[in-house]
């Protein structure tokens, strides 16, 4: 009876078992996810290392910087929470109802609020773009309790700190992250006011927030030094950062990933245009005063109604106000987009483009090499034209496009002013025949010395097919290459199934074997159409062999990033090819005898102990014979 009870409890007991281990395992896989999704969201929150954060373009008015954080940032809050921008403020406080004039029962609370900001001189770009860091906060109780924010607080009344809110900003930044500033040094770096009112005014209270922006270098010498930072630069030691019960902070690694969508609806609007703004006016302090009306429901709904900025500019030199803003070629092409209502090429496209062109601008070197540009599947032609515009010897620049697109006439409206006498001319035409007519049209029915290597197509995110044939059909004419592939096919499906494995592999490696790297099926393609250029008959017809080099574009503007670019070059003669593979075959044959070679004493010791066992086995050899005799003989003795 024992013996049945106890059998019969076995499945209710695996049953509890199998239950409890479930949830073990459940709540393991949730917690994993979260803590990935927190580092790849901040980093590691206990590292407070000087990070990069990459900026884009400046830009001349909030409109712009709505289309920037939508652009940009990976975790931008949608437009539609960001309510209607007011050009001046009556109109806002007409839109309002209440008037920008508060009641005297209506006092506004009054904060502050500190942005810290470093700068990384140690990053280089490609593209010429400031490195910065930021600093941010998760709030872990109080008002906002989950939202990630800069640092400040209530002004207390008592400590005479409404009459002096830089005093309070260094009261409430020392005491939720252990940084001490200067009280000149804040109040030097005073930003300006930001305005809020609420729909339920009833319930929550009107504020108003004074906002400081502090440049820190995290450095042990507090005498370190470079000439790009900030007059007001404080260095503090990364380890005298330090949290509270109300506030961690963090360093965003990435102004990209910064967590809009867990902030305040106006930090999406003010925060990206501080940032774009230090990202390329050192020296130049961004001041500002700011009003938002915020929707009924507080940190739930999150959204705003209307908003007005209203921003005063100085030069910290003169503190005069700054009549024009100077800005690099790229900002230049990119205003002049912006202020001809130009949407096509759009903001990740006019990257994209830029970034493209520098980066074979600097593989090829030489600007003949440039001198004549074919675009192929280019549509508005953004491409095309930055080759005319950032490379002096580039005279003409033609686009292969079958479809007429509507932005072609918008980048010459542009940008022809920069260029000049260059020309920038479109064909609607397939790439098969299209790209083929273009060259011989450069190559053979030009009445000037044009070779092939003052030639370069182009393609910026070709499709697998169109990347093939653009490859096939410029190295048969010699002229050089560079193009982006995106959308990567495999019509065999001989390597689909490798990238699969590789990362299977990876992922069931074990403790004591070596980590297999996992390749995405798209580089594995890439790195294909690389090999496949570097072969030896590639070129062949045209008399040239290529050189070739794959660069990563910056992935914050897109994930399909990588550019295969070809340099042509004189093939050598067939002498000059043999005499290297002779020379290497010498070479090959040289270690092989090497790796082969016996030690004299080694070789000599192995010798003796052959002869000495050759020697052994004639003395032992007739005894072995004549034992092998009798012991036969004695087994027919016994068996009788």
């Amino acid at each position: 009876m024992c013996s049945i009870r106890s059998s019969s409890r076995k499945p209710t007991i695996s049953i509890y078992i199998a239950v409890v281990a479930a949830c073990i395992l459940l709540h393991c896989n949730h917690c994993l996810c979260f803590t990935i999704k927190s580092r790849l969201l901040l980093g590691a929150a206990s590292s407070f290392q000087p990070t990069i954060i990459a900026m884009s373009a400046s830009t001349p008015n909030d409109e712009m910087q709505h289309q920037d954080a939508s652009a940009l940032f990976r975790h931008a809050l949608d437009s539609s929470r960001l309510g209607k921008r007011h050009d001046s403020l009556e109109s806002y406080t007409a839109s309002v109802g209440r008037g920008s004039e508060l009641d005297k029962e209506d006092i506004p609370k009054e904060f502050s609020l500190v942005t810290i900001l470093c700068r990384n001189e140690d990053t280089q770009s490609d593209n010429a773009i400031s490195s910065l860091s930021i600093l941010v906060g998760k709030k872990m109780r109080g008002f906002g309790e989950g939202f990630y924010n800069c640092f400040g607080g209530k002004l207390e009344k008592d400590l005479g700190e409404q009459n002096q809110p830089a005093k309070g900003a260094v009261r409430e930044l020392e005491e939720e992250t252990g940084i001490t500033i200067p009280l000149s040094t804040m109040e030097e770096s005073f930003v300006g006011t930001i305005n809020f009112t609420f729909d339920d005014w009833q319930e929550n209270r009107a504020m108003k927030v004074h906002l400081f922006c502090v440049f820190v270098s995290l450095s042990s010498d507090a005498t370190s030094s470079t000439q790009n930072q900030n007059a007001n630069t404080i260095h503090i030691d990364p380890d005298q950062i330090r949290g509270c019960d109300e506030i961690e902070p963090v360093w965003v690694h990435n102004c990209y990933d910064l967590p809009l969508q867990q902030m305040f609806a106006d930090d999406s609007i003010w925060l990206p245009m501080l940032l774009h703004h230090h990202e390329s006016s050192i020296g130049v302090n961004l001041k500002f005063d700011a009003w938002f009306h915020f929707h009924r429901g507080g940190t739930e709904t999150n959204s705003i109604l209307h908003y007005h900025i209203q921003r005063h500019d100085q030069d910290m030199s003169n503190n005069e106000p700054k009549q024009s803003a100077k800005y690099n070629l790229e900002k230049k092409l990119f205003h002049a987009l912006h202020d001809n209502h130009i949407h096509n090429p759009s903001i990740k496209e006019f990257k994209e483009s830029w970034s493209f062109a520098n980066s074979v601008r600097s593989f090829m070197k030489e600007g003949n090499r440039m001198t004549h540009v074919l675009d192929v599947a280019g549509g508005h032609g953004a491409l095309a034209a930055l080759f005319l515009l950032l490379v002096p010897e580039c005279e003409s620049a033609t686009v292969i496009d079958p479809a007429v697109v509507k932005g072609e006439v918008g980048v010459k409206d542009a940008w022809s002013e920069y260029w000049g006498e260059k020309r920038l001319t479109y064909r609607h035409e397939c790439l098969r025949t299209g790209l083929r007519k273009e060259l011989d049209r450069i190559l053979h029915y030009n009445n000037q010395d044009i070779f092939p290597t003052n030639v370069l197509v182009v393609a910026c995110h070709a499709c697998q097919h169109l990347t093939d044939e653009t490859l096939e059909i410029a190295s048969e004419y010699g002229v050089n290459i560079a193009v982006m592939p995106c959308c990567q096919k495999d019509h065999k499906g001989s390597w689909k199934g490798l990238s699969k494995r590789l990362a299977k592999s990876n992922g069931n490696k074990s403790n004591n074997s070596q980590e297999i790297a996992s390749l995405s099926f798209g580089t594995i393609m890439d790195l294909l159409t690389a090999g496949k250029m570097m072969a030896w008959n590639t070129g062949l017809q045209a008399n040239v062999e290529y050189v070739v080099k794959m660069k990563l574009m910056d992935s914050a503007i897109t994930l399909q990033n990588r550019i295969i670019m070809c340099k042509s070059m004189q093939r050598r003669d067939d002498n000059s090819n043999d005499e290297e593979r002779e020379a290497a075959h010498q070479r090959l044959a040289l270690a092989y005898r090497r790796a082969h070679k016996v030690d004299k004493v080694e070789k000599n010791r192995i010798q003796r102990w052959r002869n000495a066992f050759n020697e052994s086995f004639e003395n032992i050899l007739p005894g072995l014979v004549a034992g092998f005799c009798i012991g036969v003989a004695c087994s027919h003795v016994m068996l009788r």
